[in-house]
């Protein structure tokens, strides 16, 4: 209900006995929830005073974000600027680190990585989850523990964006293409000319998701 903003950011919550009754729970389980909902940011709890709900997009965490994006199944376009921007500075970052670290078994896994994604170019589900393995494996190849954690994190909302990109006509194979063309920048180790690929592939799909939700201010996740 704090998410779908029934309590909006700054309202208080009813005492713990009415939410009780509300939800059909124990006082215990009620103060336990409120607890779980301060330490993921989305209330402060002032003694003598109440529980107060915060705005999560100054306390939340990327757990918070998260459950907001799966629950509510929208995104406004501030947020979604937000996140491709994150993407494309973490992730041209990782390219270049992988390409002087990448191994020949790293190269075979993103072969067949992108044979399978050849051979599945109709089917978004499938495409979504190559996708996000080829993402996360040179991310993981680049060595950044915490780059590693917070894309692993943002996995369940990834899985929506990405099969929405692939269900726009053509988006399957000019990805397969860019992806190709990184791997090959960094089968020479090319660190430059991986980060640039890498930048191609994520400013291509950023252009074909905005060309699709064209002026609106929100975008609605597919349901799974």
């Amino acid at each position: 209900d704090i998410i779908r903003e029934i309590y909006p950011a700054g309202s208080k919550l009813p005492p713990e006995r009415d939410l009780a009754v509300k939800y059909d729970a124990g006082r215990f389980a009620v103060r336990e929830a409120i607890a779980m909902l301060a330490q993921s940011g989305l209330v402060v709890t002032h003694p003598q005073s109440g529980t107060y709900v915060t705005d999560f997009r100054n306390n939340g965490s990327l757990e918070t974000l998260v459950q907001i994006l799966r629950i509510r199944r929208s995104i406004d376009r501030q947020t979604l600027e937000s996140l491709l921007k994150f993407r494309f500075i973490t992730e041209t970052a990782a390219a270049g680190e992988a390409a002087g670290r990448i191994t020949e078994r790293d190269i075979e896994y993103l072969e067949l990585n992108l044979e399978k994604k050849r051979e599945h170019l109709a089917d978004p589900e499938i495409l979504a989850e190559c996708d996000f393995d080829f993402h996360y494996t040179i991310i993981s190849i680049s060595g950044n523990i915490i780059n590693r954690i917070v894309f692993q994190s943002f996995r369940p909302v990834y899985h929506f964006f990405t099969e929405f990109f692939y269900s726009i006509e053509g988006s399957a194979e000019a990805s397969l293409k860019l992806n190709l063309k990184l791997l090959r920048a960094l089968k020479l180790r090319n660190s430059d000319a991986s980060k640039r690929a890498m930048g191609a592939i994520l400013k291509s799909a950023e252009k074909r998701v905005y060309d699709a939700i064209k002026d609106g201010t929100h975008f609605t996740l597919r349901s799974r």
